[in-house]
């Protein structure tokens, strides 16, 4: 079996980057119990591989993997990402061609992280999870991932990932220290700890457990990510964070980065198709471009679904309802 790393190395954070520690009281905060996590919600859902065995995508499979976890904390059925979402988006931030083997050249945390909060990763009807904001972790501090994944569920972390993992994690056993060299950046996403005390993660499509001297050793950066999607029917997060909480956090944060700041990680180029189109002077002929047509099924998806009768109408057909809709509004000049 062969397992892709495709982390980029990490970089120094922006200036004005937002640190866990400058955000969040230690002393003021529940001391994560040794044994935690909530990964046994997935029952016997796979975790899925996400392309992460042919390409260097594991920043976005890990983003997958979160979400994942997030919807099931919220109490909702587990949210579908497929292969495809997962490559998706990896092509959208970084330019990769499944068609162009060169252009594989994995991704920057950095930069991701911006896209999940201003694009936000696509899932298998079409409709983007974002998250409000995120802080940077302490290189290594095992503590403080500790209580970030015990807060959040789920936080992603870039390792260099020694040459012995994929044999350890073949074999069902822990990642350890050891003499072997990095092979290269890996990033995956943090569920839990067992009773051991070793941190559990989902990278490759599988749960393994690692050695918190490991984490010390070759964590190299890491991201948590503030998701009202961890809260269920009464507002709670599985902790027992309610919204008044997490809306108080996120205060403190505003936003992950200053906007001046963003075209530092993430390219304006990149981010502008994705988003909904900035009004232009349209030519005579009004003719929906993709993303306009795009924007309109994402309303209707919602929508639809929010009704509670969107099992009754497929993706397909709906396409047809919402293009239809697009064309008249542009015809009207609204657009």
């Amino acid at each position: 079996m062969i397992y892709k790393r495709g982390k980029k190395p990490s970089r120094p954070l922006p200036a004005k980057a937002f640190l866990f520690k400058s955000v969040f009281n230690p002393a003021k905060l529940p001391t994560p119990p040794i044994r935690f996590g909530h990964q046994g919600l997935m029952g016997k859902e796979p975790w899925h591989m996400l392309g992460n065995d042919e390409y260097g995508n594991c920043v976005w499979a890990a983003k997958a993997h979160m979400q994942y976890l997030w919807s099931l904390l919220g109490e909702n059925e587990r949210v579908r990402i497929t292969t495809a979402d997962v490559l998706s988006d990896y092509a959208a931030q970084t330019g990769f061609s499944a068609d162009n083997p060169d252009s594989d050249q994995g991704t920057d945390m950095q930069a991701a992280a911006e896209y999940h909060r201003l694009v936000g990763i696509r899932d298998a009807r079409n409709i983007r999870h974002k998250v409000f904001a995120y802080v940077a972790l302490e290189h290594g501090n095992v503590n403080q991932l500790a209580l970030a994944t015990y807060l959040f569920g789920a936080v992603e972390i870039g390792l260099s990932l020694p040459d012995d993992c994929d044999d350890l994690f073949e074999a069902g056993k822990v990642w350890k220290v050891s003499d072997s060299k990095p092979s290269g950046g890996h990033t995956v996403t943090i569920v839990g700890r067992d009773e051991h005390g070793n941190f559990i993660a989902v990278t490759w499509g599988k749960l393994q457990h690692i050695e918190p001297a490991f984490i010390a050793k070759y964590m190299d950066e890491g991201y948590a990510f503030l998701n009202s999607e961890i809260l269920n029917l009464k507002g709670l997060s599985a902790e027992a964070y309610d919204k008044v909480a997490l809306t108080r956090m996120l205060s403190q944060v505003c936003t992950s980065l200053p906007e001046e700041d963003v075209a530092a990680v993430i390219p304006p180029d990149v981010i502008a198709p994705l988003l909904t189109p900035t009004p232009v002077t349209p030519p005579k002929r009004r003719v929906p471009n993709q993303a306009q047509y795009d924007v309109a099924f994402d309303v209707l998806r919602a929508a639809v679904d929010k009704s509670g009768y969107g099992w009754a109408l497929s993706d397909a057909n709906l396409r047809t309802y919402s293009n239809a809709v697009t064309e008249g509004v542009v015809a009207a000049g609204s657009i």
